[in-house]
């Protein structure tokens, strides 16, 4: 690489942590205002109102109005609150919206200000998750008269025009929760219901200081398996660098306008996906950011209320036949984000993972961490296993590495002299050098091979901590949960965490840089000197289980380093050129 490459590389890195720190500080500090009014049209992409929609427009603009001010039917009636279980789930239905108030899940945990409690999903909406709204006047919450018998939860209300509404719920199998919805026309004549909307929940975080990128909507369309997503930094002003902005915060966003397969609500660990029958499927989904208000913070904790994303899916219209009855059918996901569970429920919720273009990568470290688990039931173990059996792979091409870095060393000589002779030609010195290099067989890139070949599986590393549910919570030596750093003391004067690993990570770093042999005193490998601080402003408040990878790695380097730099330099010789092959012709006469 010649010094102009040198300087990218270093220019490149330079900008790389400042978009971090930029990142940092623009999306996970800077939280998005609550949302102060719903809207109340539904615009397809050319801004009118989609065809079948109308009426639900003039519904919303009638009865729908502003969050803050959501209405309950004054025929709620007391409320009544029923449970069903099983050994992942606990869930609580409520008559009041004939819904899901809540889903506690029995194998994950958080630690609160009232010590260890279950991951509750749903908790601080007011609205029940599945509640169906726009049947009834102005109200978004109406009363079920409900009872509970053989292991089901019954719902049902009757609407202006002689419909019924019954709702059953069951438990499915695992983290799923079943609704069968039946309307019920027992009048003579055909009854038209209007566009309405069904609550998909309210995604918040579990700890005050959670990334708010973590917190989406999702959802897949029914056609063509188009993946969306609308995050909650979507919601703050858009611009550049924070100096020139082209638009500004906004408080509610839209899907576009199609038939969708099925839509979630998400934080970095757990997901509400719900999935609506096919033959009559939501046409848009709706989010919005909302203040959560019963947050627990610490008592004198300066902590920002934080603010969750929820998201509502919107139905057309439908027609019911004369004592006709249509029974259709609403699949409920509420737990982990886990790959291999969520791969299992089909209709490709697994996407919900979001590995992206990395997912090549991810998808078998993920096997292969869940596999080494089942043998060594400790995941900072398994970590170490994983890492060991990676170098273990890597190791032939880390030696051979390590050998073309002790033949540059041994070429040093040589390039010093190129360099005293044509430091006023620097493209003749660069020609030269390149010249020198073939002469002798050395390839000067040679010893970048194995960082190149590892940067996928570490971009891949990284990727699936993002929801590697998997590890949260889960200890090893001083760590208390991998998934976070390794805090050990906190200086209130300063806000700052003490974080060993991390500096054990940087340190080891540093060790295997002063041991690694350079080809020459070249100024632009100076650049290197400052990886190992960008290395710990990227690792410092990242999860702990990257830091212990990355500083296993090293250790593992360093060892090989150490035992190839005890062999001799090598005896450099000219490569033989090849001698050049001669044709004869021969003429015919």
């Amino acid at each position: 690489m010649d010094k102009k490459g040198w300087i990218g590389f270093g220019i490149s890195l330079v900008l790389l942590l400042a978009w971090q720190i930029y990142v940092e500080y623009r999306y996970v500090r800077q939280q998005p205002s609550p949302v102060e009014q719903t809207p109340s049209a539904l615009p397809n992409s050319s801004g009118e109102a989609a065809p079948g929609q109308q009426q639900l427009n003039q519904q919303e603009n009638q009865t729908l109005g502003p969050l803050e001010s959501f209405e309950k039917s004054p025929d709620l009636g007391k409320e009544m609150v029923y449970y069903l279980e099983n050994d992942k789930i606990r869930v609580a239905f409520t008559s009041w919206g004939g819904a899901i108030q809540n889903i506690e899940l029995k194998e994950h945990f958080f630690r609160g200000t009232k010590g260890k409690e279950n991951i509750l999903l749903n908790r601080f909406d007011e609205e029940p998750l599945l509640n169906l709204s726009g049947w009834d006047s102005k109200y978004n919450l109406s009363g079920y008269q409900s009872e509970s018998k053989e292991g089901k939860i019954f719902f049902r209300r009757d609407l202006p025009g002689g419909v019924t509404v019954e709702r059953i719920f069951s438990l499915g199998q695992d983290y799923q929760v079943i609704m069968e919805q039946r309307l019920i026309n027992r009048s003579s004549l055909p009854v038209t219901l209007p566009s309405y909307r069904v609550n998909v929940g309210l995604a918040s975080p579990i700890h005050v200081k959670e990334a708010i990128q973590n917190l989406a909507v999702n959802w897949l369309t029914l056609k063509g398996s188009r993946f969306g997503r609308i995050g909650l930094p979507d919601f703050n002003a858009a611009g550049f660098l924070g100096l020139f902005y082209w638009r500004g915060p906004r408080t509610v966003i839209r899907s576009p306008n199609e038939p969708l397969r099925w839509v979630a609500v998400k934080n970095q660990y757990f997901t509400i996906v719900v999935s609506p029958p096919s033959t009559l499927p939501p046409i848009q989904i709706e989010a919005f950011p909302v203040e959560l208000s019963q947050f627990p913070l610490e008592q004198g904790s300066q902590a920002q209320v934080p603010v969750g994303i929820k998201a509502w899916a919107y139905f057309p219209e439908l027609s019911l036949q004369p004592n006709s009855i249509l029974s259709v059918q609403f699949k409920t996901y509420g737990g982990p984000k886990e790959y291999a569970r969520l791969k299992k429920l089909g209709d490709h919720i697994d996407k919900v993972m979001e590995y992206g273009m990395w997912g090549w990568v991810v998808k078998p470290l993920v096997w292969c961490m869940v596999h080494f688990h089942s043998v060594i039931p400790n995941y900072g173990l398994d970590i170490i296993l994983f890492t060991l059996l990676l170098k273990g792979i890597f190791w032939p091409l880390q030696s051979k590495a390590n050998r073309n870095m002790k033949a540059m060393q041994a070429l040093s000589p040589k390039l010093k002299e190129l360099q005293a002779r044509y430091k006023d030609q620097p493209d003749k010195m660069q020609a030269e050098m390149m010249k020198l290099y073939r002469e002798y067989g050395v390839n000067p890139l040679g010893g970048c091979l194995p960082m190149l070949v590892q940067i996928p599986i570490f971009i891949g590393f990284y990727t699936m901590l993002q929801g590697s549910v998997e590890l949260r919570n889960q200890s090893f030596l001083w760590i208390r949960d991998l998934t976070q750093p390794d805090t050990i003391y906190h200086i209130p004067a300063l806000g700052l965490d003490i974080n060993p690993l991390p500096l054990i990570m940087v340190g080891t770093q540093i060790l295997l840089s002063r041991m690694t042999p350079q080809a020459s005193d070249n100024p632009q490998l100076k650049v290197f000197q400052w990886m190992p601080v960008f290395f710990l402003v990227f690792f410092y408040n990242f999860a702990s289980a990257l830091s212990l990878y990355w500083t296993v790695n090293n250790l593992v380097t360093i060892v090989q380093t150490y035992r190839n730099l005890k062999k001799p330099l090598p005896v450099l010789h000219r490569v033989k050129k090849p001698k050049p092959s001669h044709k004869i012709s021969m003429i015919k006469r």
